[in-house]
């Protein structure tokens, strides 16, 4: 009987008797076999700064602190919401050129009401050549301001990027919120081989981002960061997103990558 014990067991093992439970958590898993993630053709560095609540005299030394932020920052595109000019003052500090000028970017700005002597409105500065812009107004807003989008056709080398500056009346009713979210939907069709990126203080909920068909950030949420939403077509990448402080208020800042070719 001793000697069939042996034999036994090893008969178990040659049939395949399962290893114990122990034993068997140790055992590595399969080599995956999917795909690794194609990287960015690009990677752009895009920030968004909103001072319509910006109440002191903008001066050159605050631009030159802006600028240095900028350039140490490696900002490849900035927008600007809620910018007042006044053109025909020459002792005010115009913060469109001087900015442009002192961080060396090409710059455009849209303007969505002048009032004596006062100007309104949204910029895009860039490292990379604007190639067209274009403003988009939001009709029917129950507002005295005339808010509206300034869109900058951005050529970033491996394709074109579409950046949207847009600013949204600060207690814009749900019915006004929902006209926002639809004129910046139709920008999918009206740029439909471009990639978007859309910053401001866009509306928060997600139910009116995702009608507009957009993806967005999730970390910039703070009462007073401008947030962004982005082409969700596989044309684009969120990499990181963070905020930070400037002389103006909260700059919130995204690393995008770019795709050549848009991915499934």
């Amino acid at each position: 009987m001793k000697r069939l014990i042996p034999c036994f067991v090893i008969a178990l093992v040659l049939t395949g008797c399962p290893a114990p439970e122990s034993i068997q958590k140790e055992i590595p898993p399969p080599p995956t076999t999917g795909k690794k993630p194609l990287a960015p053709d690009i990677v752009v560095k895009v920030a968004s700064l909103n001072i319509s609540k910006y109440s002191k005299k903008i001066e050159r030394d605050d631009i030159l602190k802006l600028s240095s932020q900028i350039k140490q920052d490696s900002i490849d595109i900035l927008t600007i919401e809620g910018i007042t000019r006044y053109p025909e003052i020459k002792t005010r500090v115009d913060i469109v050129e001087e900015l442009a000028s002192a961080a060396e970017m090409r710059k455009i700005f849209g303007e969505t009401i002048m009032l004596t002597g006062r100007q309104n409105g949204n910029a895009v500065f860039s490292v990379y050549p604007i190639r067209s812009s274009e403003q988009t107004p939001y009709d029917r807003l129950h507002s005295a301001n005339f808010e509206g989008t300034l869109q900058a056709v951005i050529d970033c080398g491996v394709r074109e990027l579409v950046v949207v500056s847009t600013l949204v009346p600060e207690k814009a009713s749900l019915n006004d919120l929902s006209i926002v979210s639809s004129t910046l939907g139709t920008f999918n069709n009206l740029y439909i081989n471009r990639p978007i990126i859309i910053s401001g203080n866009l509306p928060k909920s997600d139910d009116l981002r995702a009608l507009a068909m957009y993806d967005g950030t999730q970390q910039l949420r703070t009462e007073d960061a401008p947030c962004f939403w982005f082409s969700k077509n596989g044309s684009l990448k969120l990499i990181s997103q963070r905020t930070g402080h400037t002389v103006f208020g909260t700059i919130s800042v995204v690393r995008i990558g770019i795709f050549r070719q848009q991915q499934p």
